[in-house]
């Protein structure tokens, strides 16, 4: 049964980014979760690890921003990031978009690179962190098959709890998605995003999911001063330019 569970990815589906995730274990949320039909639009499948805070708050965010440019967005939990590369669950599961860190990216996706810079960290003195951070970034979208794509990695850094971090690898926040599955605009506005976040409001939204809160409440107020959105009215942005462009 617990197998089974693992293999399952279960995506709920919020054109209006209604999603809200609750700050329960990972097994009491994934109960809660439940597939729905999209009738046949194009929605965005954010694929989220529902026992990690951090992603629940960050894919949040994605989903608030892109819902506010009227795209058919939800959140998936998915059970399998623990077993599994991020890379491995873009291409296996109905997942489009995941939300992992640089280093830890990199240290799944090609360890020999990775570790020339954990070699570096404690044998030589070590480059300003901005720089490590860009060598980290600049080594991981090297790696990408032609159908992944990223956008400018977050000053904000996360996945404390990974082996990649624990050997001193830079962990700035990046979301990984299909080619194809987002338009110019959405992109951009995604990467604007990801820009604005910092470290300390990241962990302070997880520490408030840890303690029980819903995601949606917890992320309401950061939305609203970081992208002037409103998880309770989200359609504040133009839809029209965003509809007629191409995903790219």
């Amino acid at each position: 049964m617990r197998d089974a569970l693992r293999r399952t990815t279960a995506i709920l589906v919020a054109a209006s980014g209604a999603l809200s995730l609750t700050g329960c274990t990972g097994s009491e949320a994934f109960a809660n979760f439940g597939v729905l039909q999209n009738d046949g639009q194009q929605t965005l499948s954010i694929g989220v690890n529902p026992e990690d805070s951090e992603q629940l708050v960050v894919g949040e965010i994605y989903n608030q921003v892109l819902a506010a440019y009227g795209r058919p967005v939800g959140i998936a939990a998915n059970t399998n990031f623990a077993q599994r590369s991020a890379m491995d669950t873009l291409r296996e599961d109905d997942i489009d978009l995941v939300v992992s860190c640089t280093g830890t990216l990199l240290y799944d996706f090609d360890r020999a690179t990775a570790e020339t810079y954990i070699t570096d960290d404690q044998e030589a003195p070590q480059a300003p962190n901005a720089e490590r951070a860009d060598e980290v970034y600049a080594s991981l979208v090297a790696t990408f098959p032609h159908d992944i794509r990223t956008v400018d990695p977050s000053p904000a850094q996360g996945c404390a709890d990974s082996e990649a971090a624990a050997a001193g690898l830079p962990q700035n926040f990046v979301p990984l998605f299909k080619e194809g599955k987002l338009s110019r605009r959405e992109i951009k506005r995604l990467n604007f995003i990801t820009r604005v976040m910092a470290t300390k409001d990241i962990e302070e939204m997880a520490e408030r999911v840890d303690n029980g809160e819903l995601v949606r409440d917890v992320t309401r107020e950061w939305l609203m001063e970081y992208a002037s959105i409103n998880p309770d009215n989200p359609q504040t942005q133009s839809t029209d330019d965003a509809k007629a462009e191409p995903p790219v």
